[in-house]
């Protein structure tokens, strides 16, 4: 056991002067870190844009989930037109998309499990002799600006197929003769903002 413990101690006391540096500079590198993570951390200012957009509907906040209820349609009738404004009162610009989440006609109901956005929107577009024309009046809102999500419904009295309209003619009064309700088309909307990444 002697033995062992003095060929240990000459093993140490051989390798002392590697030791001693190693301990200095090692001292030397974790001072040097530390003033340098010193003088980084206290030179670092940052200041962070505002982020504030508001959706409105006839000049009332709303979320961001829109529901438009169109009451009575037929041929002949006045074109209907509604929005919801999308207002940045931030500092930062932010890109614009939307999201169809449920669309009834009449009886009829689509969802978005069922349907594409994209789909949804050709099916309100070309499915019936009434146009029902979605989208946004930019993809992209500025800061200080305000855009929209518009809904446009036309029915013109003469659209081309008088065997369209009269079928969708009857199915309208027989709806609003029946229903409870004298809203032929709802139409829920989720209008998305995201926030641009500033260069």
């Amino acid at each position: 056991m002697k033995e062992r413990f003095k060929k240990l101690f000459k093993v140490i006391f051989k390798l002392r002067y590697f030791i001693l540096f190693a301990i200095i500079l090692l001292s030397i590198n974790a001072y040097a870190w530390f003033i340098y993570i010193t003088r980084v951390d206290s030179s670092i200012t940052a200041k962070v844009r505002s982020w504030n957009v508001m959706f409105q509907v006839h000049d009332n906040n709303v979320s961001n989930e829109v529901v438009f209820d169109v009451g009575e349609i037929f041929p002949g009738m006045v074109d209907y037109s509604d929005s919801a404004s999308v207002v940045n009162n931030g500092e930062s610009a932010g890109t614009l998309t939307f999201n169809i989440k449920r669309v009834k006609i009449f009886n009829d109901v689509y969802t978005s499990n069922d349907y594409t956005n994209d789909e949804l929107v050709s099916m309100l577009a070309n499915n019936y002799p009434f146009k029902i024309d979605v989208g946004l009046t930019n993809t992209s809102v500025s800061p200080g600006h305000t855009e929209s999500f518009v809904l446009d419904v036309t029915w013109p009295y003469e659209s081309g197929d008088d065997a369209l309209d009269t079928y969708w003619g009857n199915i309208a009064y027989d709806y609003l003769q029946h229903s409870t309700t004298t809203t032929c088309i709802s139409i829920s909307v989720e209008v998305i903002v995201n926030q641009d990444n500033p260069n």
